[in-house]
């Protein structure tokens, strides 16, 4: 019994430890701290917005203090998404927003109102292949002298009423309408082209309109969430989405005889259709990343792919054209190949990249550099050159007189060269002028007469004459062979320089005397591009 009773003490006493350590355990503190190593405190700003790659949250400012002042047109940008409203915090972490629909509706609602409807009386045009997507009716495609009805998209970028679009969407047009998201509608003034590139600016007259955030078209990024803005088949203020399916492409479809022709598009399987051309591909945050030109497609309508034009480069166009009057090309003066795999591998290149010098000619800023045949430029300003549209449009972002630094293979080694471009011959680029062209119709010959513009004078190699801008089907003039498109050089042996002097060689003729023209219809140095025609006076 007593061995009983001390066995029974023993464990009471064990039990009475043992409850005691665990009352200290949790009450007091702990025996064994815990390691630095798999500890850290979190910032106190840790769930706020960031700049360094971190979402932001915060709600959008006055679009006015976010404007980014340029040389010649404040470029409106967004910094910021809308807050999606607060969320609760499990376990210290912030659990993702699910919810995508608001994402897009905020862009949506950003970008609507800066997106505008174009019509115009045009030219009809055939295309074939990789279309430009401008809406144009069929009736009457047969009467390549007459003007159809035509229409595409424009995109607001000042509240002073610019308007950004592409060149194919106002070529040969006239009579330019504008027609807001709120319906309101203007007549346009066409501010100048740039055919190398595609891009257009217009005005119309009305003061605080909604320009469009401008966004970084050098930030996007293959697989990234995009959504087409425009008016395709009439079908005004349409909104479709889709990814960026490629970056970079070069689709040949501006002239070739544009020597310095920039192709460098932003491909997306965002559905769009004619009518798109000259709106706005636009990233999650409502900002424009891009201009929509053209669709590959075999039937003329939407079959899986569209092309935009990118930002960064129709910024640089825009402020050109509205502060010089032209396009300034940049240029290195060089002339370049694609990398091609056996090249890379000749040249001891771990892969195929950047844009081979083939050559750079005398006294450009390439040779003056030290840049020389065989050398391949990999960077420009430390952004790497993959393709050679790739270093043209990234030179082309410049102006003529900086500098840039380019990183240089050769010898199997990398060099750092810096070059100050220069600027393309302003007879290379050709120059749109505005459409408040003085043009003139003389019904009783059956003419459009109207003066040669510099870019037709340097394309068809006349000093002098009138554009001769249409013919009516049936007419004098139609009788007599004129054909639209070409230069009246002169009448009866006397040059026609002006309209004026149009007037006076032809009034006050009699019926039924017979004019003697002369017509350029080319752009050939030898002559054999000029006919002789013979135009009876009504």
């Amino acid at each position: 019994m007593d061995k009983l009773k001390k066995i029974t003490v023993l464990f009471t006493g064990f039990a009475l430890v043992v409850l005691m350590s665990w009352i200290l355990s949790i009450t007091g503190k702990p025996l064994k701290p815990i390691s630095s190593d798999n500890y850290r405190p979190i910032p106190e700003n840790s769930f706020r917005g960031t700049t360094d790659g971190a979402t932001s949250f915060r709600s959008m400012e006055d679009p006015a203090a976010n404007t980014t002042e340029t040389d010649t047109i404040e470029w409106v940008t967004a910094t910021e998404i809308e807050k999606p409203g607060k969320r609760p915090q499990i376990s210290g972490k912030v659990p993702p927003f699910t919810d995508p629909n608001r994402t897009f509706v905020n862009a949506a609602q950003k970008i609507l109102p800066a997106v505008v409807s174009i019509h115009s009386a045009r030219k009809v045009r055939s295309s074939m292949g990789l279309l430009p997507f401008l809406k144009e009716d069929e009736e009457d495609e047969e009467n390549d002298g007459h003007y159809q009805p035509g229409s595409g998209s424009g995109i607001i970028v000042s509240k002073d009423g610019y308007i950004m679009t592409n060149y194919h969407v106002v070529e040969d047009a006239r009579e330019l309408r504008v027609i807001l998201y709120d319906k309101r509608e203007f007549g346009a003034e066409l501010i100048g082209g740039d055919p190398t590139t595609d891009i257009a600016v217009l005005q119309i007259k009305d003061e605080d309109l909604p320009p469009a955030f401008i966004g970084n078209s050098d930030s996007v990024s293959v697989g990234e969430w995009v959504m087409a803005v425009g008016n395709p088949l009439n079908f005004t203020s349409t909104v479709t989405t889709g990814i960026v399916s490629a970056l970079g492409r070069d689709i040949d479809i501006i002239d070739n005889s544009y020597r310095y022709k920039i192709e460098n598009f932003i491909q997306t399987d965002a559905v769009i259709n004619p009518g798109n051309s000259g709106g706005a591909l636009v990233n999650l945050k409502g900002e424009v990343v891009g201009i929509n030109t053209a669709i590959a497609t075999r039937s003329g309508y939407y079959q899986g792919y569209g092309f935009a034009i990118p930002i960064n480069l129709a910024k640089k166009v825009v402020n050109d054209i509205l502060r010089f009057g032209r396009v300034r090309r940049a240029i290195l003066g060089v002339v370049i190949e694609q990398v091609t795999s056996e090249v890379a591998k000749a040249m001891g290149l771990s892969r195929p990249a950047g844009a081979l010098i083939q050559s750079a000619g005398s006294d450009t800023p390439a040779s003056q550099a030290g840049l020389r045949q065989g050398d391949i430029i990999l960077a420009v300003n430390d952004r790497k050159i993959e393709s050679v549209n790739d270093l043209q449009i990234k030179i082309a972002q410049h102006h003529p007189g900086e500098v840039v630094r380019l990183l240089v293979w050769r010898d199997k080694k990398k060099w750092e060269v810096k070059v100050e471009l220069g600027e393309a011959p302003a007879s290379s680029v050709p120059v749109i002028q505005g459409n408040n062209t003085q043009e003139e119709s003389y019904d009783h010959f059956g003419m459009e007469l109207r003066p040669l513009s510099e870019n037709e004078k340097s394309e068809y190699l006349a000093e002098n004459g009138l554009w001769i801008n249409g013919v009516s089907l049936g007419s004098p003039a139609d009788k007599a062979g004129v054909r639209p498109e070409t230069i009246l050089i002169d009448i009866n042996n006397h040059p026609v320089l002006t309209l004026s002097g149009f007037e006076q060689l032809t009034d006050d003729l009699p019926s039924g005397k017979i004019l003697r023209l002369k017509v350029k219809e080319g752009n050939f140095d030898d002559g054999s591009d000029i006919r002789i025609l013979f135009l009876e006076i009504p």
